[in-house]
């Protein structure tokens, strides 16, 4: 095994601070990347208010001090970037500009280059004049009003999704411009943002269309799927989701309601609306019932009925679980700031390669005297450009997916984005998730559909010219399932050993719950993220960015890397990223000592307002206004802007001070707040340039859908569906300049392109009819 992460001999230049740069390139140092963090003279303003978090995310990285607004600064930047692979980003627009390290400039100097920028609200200029802060970009796209609550929206959502969505997306840019200049020697702009990252999340469940039936939204309670948490006995929740073929018949039966809701034979419930009297059962008595009998019951019910029920813990209560502990998520790490720390570990597994990373964060300018000696032993690999053209990134990239539902698939959806083939296998009865329109249009966008029965024997030249065809063989079937249909690791290495070969499990290949099932938002209960949504004190909650779109981003960064492995002489390689993993690096900003004490986790108060005085919504006269301050030189703008004194009282001082006095610090900016109305305030604030932003109360969805400056950019794609009528959703994330943006298209129907991928595979159009006559295609 070679000790070194798919990404070794990759150098990275990171000027990014707050959530989602030091994310993104945390996850670049995670898989064996060199990156090195350019700190402001003194230090990045946040390294304290964001002590946990850069634990984390900062680990094995490098930091030197360089000031951009000098001369030497910028000419010691222009050094490092010299041995550099990628440069990453986070000034809002027009601030590279006037440092003079704008694309444009570095390009010119460092075309191999590829840099990468995110932004809060977007490289359209779109209020670049606001501070892009989580919560502040939450508010403005409306993740206030989506987040499920204890009273009334908006809603402060406490889990970041928007900057981990941004960062995911931030690395399948690089990684794919990478990619894209192994073969033509050209750098590249990747640009996204904190909307983006929302966006990828809300995709899921978002979406617009001039025929309401044509993106109907999913209303919970409608259709026989149960996902939701109950209160057991106890007074512990368990979350039920019963997604799986069948799983609905099995849980009614197993609480002994079949008599009152009938089951589809064939498993496909999901299919079919509850009527009022069946909708009463689900609310009402299904929830009574599971009052009856303590949590571990339940557990052990409905694990032997085959159903998936998964416990929703307190967060740092996740490090002990045995499959978590099997899986290796657990990183001992030594943090400067914090001492000895377990952290949440790299979530990505690729088989004949070893990479952990074993220091913590860097100190301010640690690396001070050692950055000039970088810059000798990186291997020059500049040369004359290639004719690329203007292709898509992974043009001529092809991919088999075999997945089913959304984690599995979007992973290959956001490579389609960028270019790549996807031809989506299903079974004949077709994927479940096509029941519930929005997420899988969410998960299938510009594929190509066939529908096969691989138990046919004379479907076997197909199944062995498809992998044969393929770059990437991917799917997210429960251990065993894929090797009885012959897309076994084992099936897909003997007949094409150069296949990057990408496995999502729900728990794990291996391990005590490797057979369990896994949908969303479960696994996210199952860290404690529930109880990061819900609030101090209140019943856990789940987020409405869950696991899945998370699992899906995870996906695609380890197809990348695995590729650009292989681009170095890597050959093909065995890729696990079980959904599990991925959510826990949701829940990678909490932390645990050695004596057991958990940092960074349940800050979001009671009322789900906010994780602290200066992050958080407050009441106005009539209304309400989302503001954030976090450095010092931020608090001063609004300590200026409302006449009050934060710094210079002794019980705000320090981020401490300020958590251990955050009572006093709310009670006395609420009274302020609630003198005038959020407009009033939003204009004042904004003019002394603070973070602020007026929560959205009510669904954004169609708005944001029909903005013609997300039209404009790709954000959004308007494409007509076979009626004719428009559809409205989610595109391009991640916009990228010298490459093509290929057209978007449509989920595609069942079976859609069976016919013409198994001509291309050497059926004739007669052999074709004998097996849809006998069922063995759609």
């Amino acid at each position: 095994m070679h000790v070194g992460g798919p990404l070794e001999g990759f150098r990275v230049i990171d000027c990014s601070r707050g959530l989602a740069g030091p994310r993104a390139t945390g996850l670049l140092a995670d898989y064996g990347a060199e990156v090195w963090w350019v700190e402001p003279p003194g230090g990045d303003p946040f390294r304290r208010a964001l002590a946990t978090e850069y634990a984390v995310f900062n680990r094995g990285k490098r930091s030197v001090q360089l000031d951009l607004k000098t001369v030497e600064g910028r000419e010691g930047l222009s050094r490092l970037l010299t041995s550099a692979d990628i440069f990453l980003t986070s000034w809002r627009p027009g601030v590279a500009e006037r440092l003079g390290v704008d694309w444009a400039t570095l390009h010119e100097g460092h075309p191999r280059l590829v840099y990468a920028s995110i932004s809060g609200f977007g490289e359209d200029g779109t209020l670049a004049e606001v501070p892009g802060h989580e919560a502040v970009v939450q508010s403005y796209v409306g993740v206030t009003a989506e987040q499920v609550g204890a009273r009334p929206a908006p809603i402060y959502e406490g889990l970041p999704f928007a900057s981990i969505g941004a960062a995911y997306l931030a690395v399948i840019g690089s990684l794919a411009a990478l990619y894209r200049r192994a073969e033509d020697n050209r750098g590249r702009l990747v640009q996204t943002s904190l909307v983006d990252g929302a966006l990828s999340y809300l995709g899921m469940m978002w979406g617009d269309a001039d025929d309401a039936n044509a993106a109907p939204p999913v209303m919970p309670g409608s259709i026989r799927l149960i996902s939701r948490s109950f209160r057991c006995a106890d007074d512990e929740y368990i979350g039920i989701h019963t997604g799986a073929v069948g799983a609905f018949g099995r849980l009614i039966r197993e609480l002994g309601l079949d008599d009152r809701i009938p089951v589809a034979e064939d498993g496909s419930d999901m299919r079919f609306p509850l009527n009022e009297d069946e909708r009463d059962i689900v609310a009402v008595e299904i929830p009574a019932l599971f009052e009856s009998q303590p949590r571990d019951v339940w557990l052990k019910r409905l694990l032997d009925a085959d159903v998936a029920a998964i416990p929703e813990l307190h967060p740092g209560q996740i490090f002990d679980e045995p499959q978590v502990r099997h899986n290796d998520m657990v990183s001992r790490i030594e943090d400067p700031v914090l001492g000895p720390l377990e952290q949440v570990a790299p979530a990505i597994r690729f088989s004949g390669l070893e990479y952990r990373p074993t220091f913590g964060a860097p100190t301010v300018g640690q690396h001070d005297d050692h950055w000039p000696a970088v810059l000798s032993n990186h291997e020059d690999t500049s040369g004359e450009e290639g004719d690329g053209g203007e292709a898509c990134l992974l043009q001529g990239l092809r991919i088999l997916d075999a997945g089913a539902y959304y984690a599995g698939p979007f992973s290959s959806r956001l490579l389609a984005d960028l270019g790549a083939d996807v031809i989506k296998l299903e079974t004949t009865l077709g994927d479940q998730l096509r029941g519930i329109q929005r997420p899988f249009r969410s998960a299938s966008a510009g594929k190509r559909a066939i529908s096969l029965n691989l138990k046919d024997p004379d479907l076997q030249s197909a199944r062995e010219s498809l992998i044969r065809w393929a770059d990437v063989v991917m799917h997210n079937m429960r251990p065993g399932a894929a090797d009885r249909v012959g897309l076994g690791y084992g099936d897909v290495r003997q007949l094409n050993s150069d296949a990057i070969y990408l496995y999502a499990p729900g728990w794990g290949s291996t391990g005590p719950d490797s057979m369990r099932q896994s949908f969303a938002p479960l696994m996210s209960g199952y860290v404690g993220i529930g109880y990061e949504v819900g609030g101090q004190f209140n019943p856990p909650m789940w987020p409405i960015g869950n696991e899945d779109p998370g699992n899906g981003l995870t996906g695609a960064v380890g197809i990348l890397m695995a590729l650009l492995h292989q681009t170095r002489g890597g050959g093909g390689c065995y890729v696990e990223n079980p959904q599990l993993n991925a959510t826990m690096t949701h829940a990678a900003h909490i932390v645990r000592r050695a004596d057991g004490t958990v940092l960074g986790a349940e800050r979001l108060d009671p009322l789900q307002t906010g994780i602290g005085p200066l992050d958080k919504l407050y009441e106005t006269r009539g209304g309400w206004l989302c503001v954030v301050a976090i450095s010092d030189a931020e608090i001063r703008l609004f300590e200026s802007a409302l006449a009050v004194t934060i710094l210079d009282d002794p019980r705000f001082a320090t981020p401490e001070l300020r958590s251990e006095n955050s009572y006093d610090l709310s009670d006395m900016l609420s009274d302020v707040f609630l003198t005038r109305d959020s407009e009033e305030w939003l204009r004042l604030l904004r003019s002394a340039g603070v973070a602020a932003m007026i929560p959205r109360a009510a669904t954004n969805n169609e708005a944001f859908h029909r903005d013609p400056v997300n039209q404009a950019i790709g954000r959004i794609a308007q494409v007509q569906d076979r009626s004719g009528r428009f559809v409205r959703e989610a595109a391009v994330m991640v916009r990228v300049t010298g490459a093509m943006t290929p057209p978007h298209r449509l989920a595609p129907e069942l079976g859609a392109d069976t016919e013409a991928v198994l001509l291309e595979h050497g059926y004739s159009a007669e052999k074709i009819a004998e097996l849809r006559g006998r069922g063995s295609i759609r």
